[in-house]
């Protein structure tokens, strides 16, 4: 029977004990993948107006809604090291509820609705992120893109190619994307460099060539996992 002392309960599961979940659901992704090499990590919880947003950690408005990560370095073709990266979330979710487990049967913690909610909350979120579907926005589950990786279908994760370099003949740097049959022309590096930096993150997932007389380098942007 829910009686009306229940109300302040509901709420902290839902602005407290779920955003935790979230969180661990994501720092599980980013540890993997910066464990795998990774580099510019972070964590975005919630969405709206940034609330606080630090090296690693990004908190928005509606904080207890939606969450995702996303890092930099990890390639398209890497297939065992993008299973293990999206897999992070889940292991994550069902290592700390196991821990809740062994806490609370020795003893060591107190049963309680919160420790209830914090296992139905990351049950939830191992279910949903292990589910094989396309959501709204456009994004992919975890489970999905896991099961194309499974079939080495790399198809979700393929990236779109961005170059960025000098022309001698025209005395300038040009940027362009998949094929140069479309060039945008810059006379500043860093002016270019920056543009191609935009254009590559929104274009997730993809990888940026920059390319100097010293050689060539590779800047990779995955998809975001969810």
């Amino acid at each position: 029977m829910i009686d009306f002392i229940d109300i302040p309960k509901l709420f902290l599961a839902f602005f407290v004990v779920l955003p935790v979940v979230s969180l661990i659901h994501e720092f599980g992704h980013v540890f993997i993948a910066k464990l795998l090499g990774a580099k510019n990590v972070k964590i975005i919880i919630g969405s709206g107006k940034v609330l606080l947003n630090t090296k690693f950690i990004e908190i928005r408005k509606y904080y207890f809604y939606y969450g995702f990560c996303y890092f930099e370095n990890i390639s398209d073709d890497s297939r065992w090291r993008n299973l293990l990266v999206y897999s992070g979330g889940f292991l994550a979710n069902i290592l700390s509820s196991c821990l809740l487990i062994y806490f609370v049967s020795n003893k060591h913690v107190e049963a309680t609705v919160f420790t209830y909610q914090f296992l139905y909350f990351s049950l939830y979120y191992v279910f949903f992120s292990l589910l094989p579907m396309s959501y709204p926005d456009g994004n992919y589950s975890d489970g999905k893109i896991i099961y194309h990786l499974l079939k080495r279908n790399h198809r979700l994760l393929q990236q779109k190619r961005f170059q960025l370099w000098y022309c001698k003949d025209s005395s300038c740097w040009k940027l362009s994307k998949e094929t140069r049959k479309k060039v945008k022309e810059f006379e500043d590096y860093d002016k270019a460099y920056a543009k191609a930096l935009k254009e590559a993150r929104a274009s997730r997932p993809s990888k940026l060539e920059v390319i100097k007389e010293t050689g060539s380098r590779f800047e990779i942007f995955p998809r975001n996992p969810i």
